[in-house]
């Protein structure tokens, strides 16, 4: 499942994916909810009009990538980006009904640079 959900995380940050309205509605839940990295909460609709305005990938490098299983079909990962040359930590809930769905992503800017492995 850690390869599975790398490449789902990887995909948020795919031009050709983002501005896929179908793949994305496909790709998060009806409940989805996300607090940015500005602090600010987003639901499914907010995210799918703002990522499908985008207009290249979006240049972020995923490190230290974590998954856990929670209970049978829900997963919780954890990992770390760099955009911008800025750090944040992210932690994404993931849930299997049909196929996987995110229902849950909060991103929080670190302090300072990390060790890291990058995925």
């Amino acid at each position: 499942m850690h390869s599975t959900l790398l490449n789902l995380e990887k995909d948020f940050f795919e031009y050709d994916k983002i501005t896929d309205r179908k793949w994305l509605d496909a790709a998060l839940h009806d409940d989805f909810k996300e607090v940015g990295k500005s602090g600010t909460i987003f639901y499914k609709e907010d995210v799918i009009s703002g990522l499908i305005e985008s207009k290249t990938d979006r240049d972020i490098t995923i490190f230290n990538f974590e998954c856990k299983e929670l209970k049978t079909d829900c997963w919780i990962v954890h990992y770390i980006t760099k955009d911008d040359n800025e750090f944040f930590y992210r932690t994404s809930i993931w849930v299997k009904e049909k196929n996987l769905k995110l229902i849950f992503h909060q991103a929080s800017k670190l302090r300072s640079s990390i060790d890291s492995k990058e995925y």
